[in-house]
């Protein structure tokens, strides 16, 4: 999808954001009877949330399989392959770190009275929440004795492993399909890859027709459930997340670039404008890439075998403001929904935090559908992001910034380590090596 059909794409979901808000408080200002009205919010809100569900196992696992093939045949396990994907964890664990303390600082989902609480329990369910599954079983469940089961069961309460266990699975059988010829394996990946493109289609259909209409009515309920708390609620939620985009963009990509890759903070970031910019309006790492190469190579003076590489590679892998949003969301949630995390269970939010960040998908609202599937984890039901689908369309556009501006940082970085010059586009498979 390019970009101006992305930025179609943000002003349709703005648009049902709006007109479901205003719609509510026309309703509760003016004292009329919505019961009609809310039941058929949250019937479209279902559909739509539905239309999400269905995708998870579809793009999740793919996406794993054709990552982990990918990396093993392009050569990216090389040095600079290497380096980048340690760079890369390193950062989107500062991120999705940060993202924890300031939902622990902040605790954004304590803006909440027990009576709403108690009705957003009735609204959504609570999931079974089993202390072994935040225990030292968990460990065990991320070996699924029969991994169907756990894919049939991953969004279901009282399930075990879940998503986890499929994620655990996919990931070991990835590893040894990587180790078979390449001719035996080929057909195999290209059903992923069909798999994959036809689930990443489908979810831009359904975020082009069906979520415009879905984000109004899980607004309109919602506000029309909670009043006028929701809007302290989302509104100290939508903080802690911009608070800490701001802080990993600004101090701590400055900091890395100035004792790591010796230049001037600002002046990466005033070259990264239009990529910036892009990123911002398409909210899809995917649709920047074309601008950032172009950026990364004439504004920053990045050899291009180093830009396409790494950026092409960071387009995928590197989504350090997803990161750190899963990781205030899924506090987020929990708080809102009373469930207690204790420190080595919030170092495991951390991990997942950074496993969604990596798995998603580049488009638009890709982050989703794997975050609704690791809520049942921890005792939240999948439906609760709803709560949260009215705003993330302006927190999907600030997060998918940062993700480019932290593959244009890394590609800086590693320009300095590996390239110190522009060379001819040939060299890409040096580098690789």
């Amino acid at each position: 999808m390019s970009g101006d059909k992305h930025d179609t794409l943000s002003k349709r979901l703005l648009l049902g954001f709006v007109v479901g808000l205003l719609l509510a408080l026309t309703f509760r200002m003016s004292g009329l009877s919505a019961s009609g009205v809310v039941q058929a919010a949250q019937l479209i809100g279902e559909v739509f949330l539905r239309g999400i569900f269905m995708l998870i196992l579809p793009i999740i696992i793919p996406v794993l399989l054709l990552g982990i093939q990918r990396l093993s045949e392009t050569g990216a396990m090389g040095r600079i392959g290497l380096h980048t994907l340690f760079t890369v964890l390193i950062l989107t664990g500062i991120a999705a770190g940060i993202g924890i303390l300031l939902a622990n600082f902040i605790r954004p989902g304590a803006y909440l009275s027990e009576a709403t609480r108690t009705l957003l329990m009735e609204r959504f369910g609570q999931a079974a929440l089993s202390s072994k599954n935040l225990g030292a079983d968990l460990f065990l469940s991320l070996l699924p004795k029969n991994p169907l089961h756990e894919m049939a069961m991953a969004l279901t309460p009282g399930q075990q492993g879940g998503l986890l266990s499929v994620v655990s699975f996919t990931i070991l059988f990835s590893l040894a399909l990587a180790k078979l010829p390449k001719e035996q394996i080929q057909p195999f990946y290209q059903v992923m890859d069909a798999i994959y493109q036809a689930s990443i289609m489908l979810l831009l259909w359904i975020m082009r027709w069906v979520a415009p209409i879905g984000i109004a009515g899980l607004i309109f309920q919602a506000v029309m459930s909670l009043g006028w708390e929701i809007f302290p609620l989302i509104g100290a939620y939508a903080g802690a997340v911009i608070l800490g985009l701001l802080i990993h963009g600004i101090g701590v990509y400055g900091v890395f670039l100035y004792f790591f890759a010796r230049t001037r903070p600002f002046q990466v970031l005033r070259g990264s404008l239009p990529a910036l910019l892009v990123a911002f309006s398409s909210a899809s790492s995917n649709a920047t890439l074309p601008t950032s190469i172009r950026v990364a190579v004439e504004r920053l003076s990045i050899a291009p075998p180093v830009a396409q590489f790494i950026l092409t590679l960071g387009a995928t892998v590197n989504q350090n403001g997803t990161a750190l949003y899963e990781g205030v969301t899924l506090l987020f949630l929990m708080q809102v929904f009373g469930v207690p995390l204790s420190l080595p269970e919030q170092l495991l939010v951390v991990a997942l935090a950074m496993l969604i960040a990596i798995g998603a998908a580049g488009v638009p609202g890709g982050s989703l559908p794997l975050l609704a599937g690791v809520l049942p984890t921890f005792g939240v039901p999948s439906g609760a992001i709803a709560l949260i689908y009215g705003i993330d369309r302006f927190l999907d556009m600030m997060r998918t910034t940062l993700n480019v501006y932290g593959d244009l940082v890394i590609a800086t970085y590693l320009n300095r380590l590996y390239h110190g010059s522009h060379r001819d586009a040939s060299a890409t498979s040096d580098l690789a090596g």
